[in-house]
């Protein structure tokens, strides 16, 4: 039997992500004119590139919000840790997304697991320093309000290295589990017991499927072209709430150091 589609059902389904998407873009746009104003007056009465790779900076956390939900797939930022530069007149901006749902919860994710991660990436005194950290945290009921809080109890390399796998805003998509399709390459690589031909990895805290990605941490380097620099991370929550067109849920500035870079600044 042939089904006959409608294909104004086609329309509506496109139409809606398109539209969600330009109410965000101008709320964004709307928000960004005032800061834009300024700047530019800031930059009148001065030549100081710092204000300008702020300005820079500015732009590309709008440019990265609107790229993380893009309605076309081919131009959607990948939110994996996966670097884009963009140039901007006045210089570039590397954008770095990664989707929450893919990380290890601190406050989820059972300790097992994390620190199965950590066995594979830290010196066995900083898992150790990461495990009584944990077992604190869950013993006294206290839950970790962000990531940089564990920067207190690991070495700065130890913690560089684990940090990009980790997250205090998953989505409640189960008890701790991760999705396994968003995770970034790094924690699949270390990920114990995953390969790439299992059919169901639920057995080892991965999840295959879930909502739509709207938890985001954004990462933008901002570089003029006189090599001023400016960084910062927001943990962002898209959501079209009239003109709201996201939240910010944590804000980090200068971006933390990842491993294998230097400070950020």
């Amino acid at each position: 039997m042939t089904i006959n589609r409608d294909p104004r059902a086609d329309q509506r389904g496109i139409a809606l992500p398109m539209a969600l998407w330009v109410a965000m873009a101008l709320a964004l746009l709307s928000a960004g004119i005032a800061a834009t104003a300024g700047q530019a007056t800031r930059r009148q009465g001065s030549a100081d590139q710092v204000a300008v790779a702020r300005a820079l900076l500015d732009t590309g956390v709008s440019l990265g919000t609107m790229l993380a939900v893009h309605p076309d797939p081919a131009r959607r930022l990948a939110a994996d840790g996966r670097s884009v530069t963009l140039d901007e007149p006045e210089g570039t901006v590397t954008l770095t997304l990664w989707d929450e749902a893919g990380r290890m919860d601190l406050n989820r994710t059972p300790t097992d697991r994390i620190l199965a991660v950590a066995a594979r990436l830290l010196p066995r005194d900083q898992a150790a320093a990461l495990s009584a950290a944990l077992m604190q945290r869950r013993q006294a009921r206290e839950p970790w309000h962000s990531v940089m809080e564990l920067g207190a109890h690991l070495s700065p390399p130890a913690f560089a290295s684990l940090y990009p796998m980790l997250t205090v805003h998953a989505p409640a998509m189960g008890e701790g589990l991760v999705n396994l399709r968003a995770m970034p390459p790094a924690l699949r690589a270390v990920w114990p017991g995953l390969r790439d031909d299992m059919a169901d990895p639920a057995g080892l805290g991965l999840a295959t499927s879930g909502p739509p990605a709207s938890l985001f941490t954004l990462r933008v380097t901002a570089r003029t072209y006189q090599g001023a620099v400016a960084s910062a991370e927001a943990v962002i929550w898209i959501t079209i709430q009239g003109t709201r067109a996201f939240r910010i849920l944590e804000w980090r500035e200068p971006a933390p150091a990842l491993a294998g870079e230097g400070t950020l600044s």
